[in-house]
């Protein structure tokens, strides 16, 4: 049982065993079990940013279940770059016994050579093409959360700013909002959904092409899909001397403690981070062990709303928001035509 195999010892016989090694100060050694046991007891974990919030839950929750199991994480950084996450899932394969790969994009080279190699894997908050193992949160929930706060405090037009449909999250949530916002009656223009490369892509011109230009497609409110985007949106925002929640609401996707840091605090949905990471390990311990799991895993736990200072009743009209522009309206008309 010490060597990481309790499976077949009973809970109170477990304890006793763990108790006694606790006071004599046993420890195991991980090399003579690994090799004992073909195992390293080692996962490896890929994310796209270390600087992302939520990806830091995801981290925790991943880490905790991994520890409870045995086991030891591993964490890396692909900064969203396709050669760098292939190349550094292949360097570390004979280091680890398997890969939750949070940072592959649906069309993903990396997951096609994990395949060939025959290295485990699972994918995490994300999917790929193909038939994979992934364990994603329930997206589409939250976008309806949000589109549906927006509606009951007034809000019949909305923007969307997201990043582009080759991340499956993306994807999935762009097209929730699309499809709620159709049964809600809330009018979203082509021109007034946004997708960007990176979340940190500058959007301030295209934002006041936005609200300055055509006064019948003008949104009153924002819906951004992750934190980045929608602290760039309150960015920008700023930066076209407008208030948030009076002349335009803005409310994100991904909560995070920062998102009531912003210079507004954020409307955000939240997200289980922590149990998607700790089922993610789950999940590749299962496979390990020739257990079968579903493909698609979603979590139970729902996302949620948390209600901040960024949304609100919208304006009264386009007068009171152009009342608040830095730019004369004739300009702002000018501008959007020359970009159109």
């Amino acid at each position: 049982m010490l060597n990481g195999d309790d499976s077949r010892a009973i809970a109170p016989t477990r304890e006793r065993i763990r108790n006694a090694a606790l006071t004599l100060g046993w420890r195991p050694n991980a090399i003579a079990r690994s090799l004992s046991l073909g195992r390293s007891y080692a996962i490896g974990m890929s994310i796209p940013l270390f600087s992302y919030p939520p990806h830091a839950s995801m981290i925790f929750g991943a880490e905790r279940a991994a520890e409870e199991r045995g086991n030891i994480l591993v964490v890396t950084d692909s900064s969203d770059s396709e050669e760098r996450l292939q190349s550094q899932l292949l360097r570390m394969s004979d280091r680890v016994d398997g890969f939750i790969v949070a940072s592959a994009s649906i069309s993903s080279p990396t997951v096609s050579v994990l395949e060939q190699a025959r290295i485990p894997f699972v994918l995490l908050n994300r999917r790929a093409a193909g038939s994979h193992r992934s364990v994603i949160g329930n997206d589409e929930h939250g976008v309806r959360l949000a589109a549906e706060h927006l509606n009951s405090i007034g809000h019949r037009k909305v923007a969307y700013f997201g990043v582009n449909d080759e991340i499956d999250t993306a994807q999935r949530r762009h097209a929730a909002f699309e499809a709620k916002c159709e049964q809600l009656g809330m009018t979203l223009h082509d021109a007034n959904a946004i997708r960007m490369v990176t979340a940190q892509d500058d959007v301030q011109e295209r934002l006041a092409r936005m609200l300055f230009g055509d006064p019948s497609s003008a949104p009153t409110a924002i819906f951004a899909d992750n934190l980045f985007t929608a602290a760039n949106v309150l960015t920008a925002v700023k930066g076209l001397g407008l208030r948030v929640p009076e002349d335009v609401s803005v409310i994100g996707f991904d909560n995070a403690p920062i998102a009531a840091h912003l210079w507004v605090p954020l409307t955000a949905v939240q997200m289980p981070n922590e149990e998607l990471g700790a089922t993610a390990v789950e999940t590749l311990l299962e496979l390990l062990a020739g257990a079968v799991s579903e493909i698609d895993l979603v979590v139970p736990t729902l996302p949620t709303l948390v209600l901040r200072e960024s949304t609100g009743p919208p304006r009264a009209s386009s007068d009171a928001l152009r009342a608040h522009s830095p730019r004369p309206a004739s300009a702002s008309s000018s501008a959007a035509q020359k970009h159109e």
